[in-house]
């Protein structure tokens, strides 16, 4: 850009002192020296850095064009099928395109940079919530205090579970708020730029991290968590699933370099193994549960068996107290589902329920559809009428015989 610089200001400076400079140079001369002094401002304007230098280089393209203006027929002529003012305005529009550019990655720039602040707080909490649960998890598994400490010693290590949880749901969708945006274009253009991050800053760290911290402690399975904790980490990890699906690609763009591939396919791997792990783990607590309630389903692993397994349970047990004659006892059997169904399912388990599709909204209703009914066939009836109908009856029979007789 000096060299630019200098050209023009010698070209300049010498209109100046002779005042017919350009009068006096050939016609060859005039383009000559326009088409070196546009074709350096050209590369100049292309390979500027800076929003501040493609503004001094906009400077200078209005100067060529005032020390040229009075050539331009002569130009024209000579540039054709181009023309002076086309190639001032081609010069002037490259300028804006590379300002616009510039300004995008500046911008960019600043979103990273706030980015890279806001993933270094999320590895230090994630680092700080990971420490703090493995260290009461290994208090509960060395103790030998009293049961009551000990039970105590297990909920302190349910409830930093339960933070950690939802602090990494938190995570993710700052993360995908950050991400979800950025067109194919902005990627290409600051990817360069976001390679540059430390890898404690790189998100594809964090987020493995929290993958292998969170397929540790299922596959771990030491019996401190119980089915609410498993829901809750069911749908950490579906909904990490779901934003890594939409941003994924971004991520690894910007932040693979040259192992895109491999982290990929790391990634979807142990995205494989923590579902896998999650979805054993709290289909078998909630397996567990009802047969500590004494409810026995059919066998369940997922969405469908699980609900075909609820549906086919409320059938029987509805017919079971059809065909039978209506007693307290299957009354009970009735309460007991609907406890477990309305207290846990519903109420206590119901975010999770929902938010995991453990059963959609439309099975929910299904299901309470079918408990009404079950409860209209179980519900203890009254048979005070009926027998006060019956004596009636009897009565009324009693005395026509009694007055027949006397006739």
């Amino acid at each position: 850009m000096k060299s630019l610089i200098k050209t023009i200001n010698i070209i300049f400076i010498s209109i100046l002192l002779t005042g017919t400079a350009l009068a006096q140079t050939s016609d060859y001369q005039v383009k000559k020296n326009f088409e070196e002094a546009h074709n350096e401002l050209r590369v100049e304007i292309e390979t500027a850095m800076t929003v501040k230098e493609v503004d001094s280089l906009m400077k200078e393209v209005s100067n060529l064009e005032s020390l040229y203006k009075d050539r331009e027929e002569l130009l024209d002529h000579a540039l054709y099928p181009e023309t002076y003012s086309g190639s001032i305005d081609q010069l002037k529009q490259n300028a804006r395109n590379t300002e616009h550019k510039l300004l995008i990655i500046e911008d960019k720039d600043e979103k990273l940079a706030k980015l890279s602040n806001e993933l270094s707080s999320y590895r230090s909490e994630i680092t700080h919530l990971n420490t703090r649960t493995d260290s009461l998890r290994n208090l509960i598994s060395d103790s030998e205090q009293s049961e009551q400490k000990l039970s105590a010693l297990v909920q302190r290590y349910r409830n930093s579970m339960e933070e950690r949880d939802e602090f990494v749901l938190n995570m993710i969708d700052s993360l995908f708020t950050s991400y979800r945006d950025m067109d194919s274009k902005s990627i290409a253009e600051i990817g360069e730029n976001a390679r540059e991050i430390g890898n404690e800053n790189n998100p594809l760290e964090i987020l493995q991290v929290v993958m292998e911290k969170n397929i540790q402690i299922l596959k771990a399975n030491d019996g401190s968590l119980n089915t609410e904790d498993y829901l809750r980490m069911y749908v950490v990890q579906s909904r990490f699933s779901e934003v890594w699906n939409q941003i994924g690609n971004d991520l690894v763009t910007l932040y693979g370099g040259n192992n895109t591939s491999q982290w990929e396919s790391n990634i979807e791997d142990k995205l494989g193994d923590w579902k896998a792990s999650a979805s054993k783990n709290m289909w078998a607590s909630i397996d567990k549960h009802l047969e500590q309630q004494n409810v026995d389903l059919n066998a369940f692993d997922n969405n469908e068996s699980f609900y075909s397994a609820i549906e086919t349970f409320i059938s029987n047990a509805t017919d079971a107290s059809r065909d039978k004659v209506v007693t307290n006892e299957n009354y009970d059997d009735f309460q007991a589902f609907y406890d477990f169904w309305n207290g846990k399912i519903k109420n206590e388990w119901g975010e999770f329920v929902q938010e995991g599709e453990v059963l959609t909204m439309a099975q929910i209703s299904s299901i309470d559809t079918e408990m009404m009914s079950w409860r209209d066939e179980a519900k203890p009836k009254s048979f005070l009428i009926p027998i006060l109908f019956g004596l009636s009856l009897i009565t009324i029979v009693g005395l026509i015989i009694v007055l027949a007789r006397k006739n």
